[in-house]
């Protein structure tokens, strides 16, 4: 087959809600961009999912009955999606939920039964797409830079795709076609969490709160000094790896609390432009953090040729479910998917792992 339907399944760190997207792909240089949509998680789902992402614990291997729960959501939500734009599907790229990742110690579990998944739609599944880079000396993230690639085929070079969700990453991509990545530090996740703990709601809508804060200059230069931002690429962090920075907030207002996380996360993608090889001509910015317009702000303040990634035709919450049936195309075109200056890992890795019915 040349080109697979592929239904492709994301939820990320801020653990916020459900990404699908449809894609026609050959996983290389074939991409036909199909219907995509967005399932909001109930707060108490979201809320069992980020309890379990705080915990921190081995409980991780052993929650059958949560990772069945997940595949249950996805597999409703892929029916409903699939009969809606009336698809025909060859396979469903799975991604999961993360609750752990580290790296150092060969670790990275994302919850979400993929035979459940696979039993419960009777499509074939490619899931558990991070642990062969992990079990090949990798950071199994960011996986993105491959099909940050495929969009930017016709994009002017250098040029850097910066993913902004719980956690900030970015993509470059030379001019001779050279490809590093890494994760450069707290996106949303902290703000999010921030703003949960003082008001219940999930994260800054439309960066209102810290538009209205003051930066507190004296802990942001404290933080900007930590061991991580001055790391070379490819580098990766876990969800909770800043944690403790929201105990360093503690005597701050609501609004000065917002406003000093929202510029660490500026502070901390510029000092990660700093580190790549070539300045990028543009930045293309996706992920929830595009559309909080104080940190899209303070990023333009640092790099002027900063677009949203929906100026050029993509849409900037779909982009990450692509990249899960993207993934799936290449693991059946046999094609690696994370390489040694995204991840890290030893050498070219394929990603993923096929679930099909059992008899």
């Amino acid at each position: 087959m040349n080109t697979y339907r592929v239904i492709g399944c994301m939820t990320g760190t801020s653990c916020d809600g459900l990404d699908l997207a449809y894609i026609e792909t050959n996983g290389a240089d074939t991409l036909t961009l199909g219907p995509s949509e967005t399932i909001p998680f109930e707060p108490s789902y979201r809320n069992t999912l980020r309890e379990r992402v705080s915990l921190k614990a081995p409980v991780h291997y052993m929650d059958d009955e949560l990772s069945k729960t997940i595949a249950t959501f996805h597999a409703y939500h892929i029916k409903e999606f699939i009969l809606k734009n009336q698809l025909t599907i060859d396979a469903i790229g799975f991604h999961g939920q993360s609750v752990w990742h580290d790296p150092a110690n060969q670790l990275t579990v994302q919850l979400g039964d993929c035979q459940h998944l696979e039993n419960l739609t009777g499509i074939q599944v490619v899931g558990q797409f991070r642990q062969n880079d992990v079990k090949n000396g990798g950071q199994g993230a960011p996986l993105v830079p491959i099909y940050h690639l495929a969009l930017a085929s016709k994009l002017e070079k250098p040029i850097a795709f910066l993913n902004i969700g719980g956690i900030a990453n970015i993509t470059f991509i030379g001019s001779n076609q050279s490809l590093i990545a890494g994760d450069t530090g707290p996106g949303n996740v902290l703000i999010d969490d921030w703003v949960a703990k003082h008001t219940g709601a999930p994260q800054d809508t439309n960066g209102e709160y810290a538009a209205k804060g003051s930066i507190n200059q004296q802990l942001l230069t404290q933080w900007l000094h930590l061991p991580f931002f001055d790391q070379p690429f490819p580098k990766s962090l876990d969800r909770m790896a800043f944690h403790q920075v929201l105990d360093d907030c503690t005597p701050l207002s609501l609004e000065d609390g917002a406003a000093t996380l929202t510029q660490l996360t500026v502070e901390t993608i510029m000092k990660g432009i700093e580190i790549l090889p070539e300045q990028p001509y543009q930045l293309v910015v996706c992920g929830g953090g595009c559309h909080n317009p104080t940190l899209m702000n303070g990023l333009q303040q640092q790099f002027k040729n900063l677009i949203g990634a929906f100026e050029i035709g993509y849409d900037p919450d779909a982009i990450e479910a692509q990249l899960m049936g993207y993934l799936a195309a290449r693991f059946f075109k046999g094609l690696p998917s994370s390489f040694p200056t995204t991840t890290g890992v030893s050498a070219p890795t394929i990603a993923g792992e096929l679930f099909k019915v059992k008899k």
